[in-house]
């Protein structure tokens, strides 16, 4: 290095160090990318997951509530009742609901890789936008379940007060 001054060399050194950062700005910032998708395609993988165990057995969920209400009113004597048929109308627009749910389903892709990180959001936020759609749904059938079960404990204590 004769012949050049400490400056030059101080400078060389300098515009080696600033390179050799830049590459490795560079690669880190494609791997944290590519880490940054894969955790998201990992989290739209649960969110059908989540979705798929919601949907499992859900028509038979609200066929079995459908039974066990029309139990509960034919034990309290409101079976043909006007509180019956509007259970049945409201029972028909949510297994129609239900139907409709099923026709507009995301469908899941065999693979998320040719996904950039905006799109996987998109599809995150309508897989779980489906999701509450469908488990609003459970949850009103869920409630109806359980008040029937309230209401057949009602009963059993009414007819043991009766029969002692």
């Amino acid at each position: 290095m004769a012949g050049l001054s400490v400056a030059e060399v101080t400078g060389l050194i300098g515009a080696i160090t600033g390179s050799i950062a830049l590459i490795v700005s560079l690669k880190s910032y494609a791997l944290a990318r590519s880490v940054k998708t894969l955790a998201l395609r990992l989290e739209l993988e649960k969110a059908y997951n989540e979705l798929d165990i919601l949907l499992s057995g859900i028509d038979e969920h609200l066929a079995y509530v459908h039974k066990s209400h029309t139990h509960v009113f034919s034990a309290i004597g409101l079976n043909n009742s006007g509180a019956m048929v509007l259970f049945e109308q409201e029972f028909a627009k949510d297994r129609d609901r239900l139907r409709g749910l099923f026709g507009a389903q995301p469908k899941r892709e065999s693979s998320f890789e040719g996904l950039v990180a905006s799109e996987l959001v998109m599809q995150i936020a309508g897989v779980h936008a489906f999701h509450l759609q469908v488990a609003d749904l459970r949850g009103k059938y869920q409630k109806i379940l359980d008040s029937d079960d309230e209401r057949r404990k009602e009963i059993r204590a009414a007819f043991e007060t009766k029969v002692t």
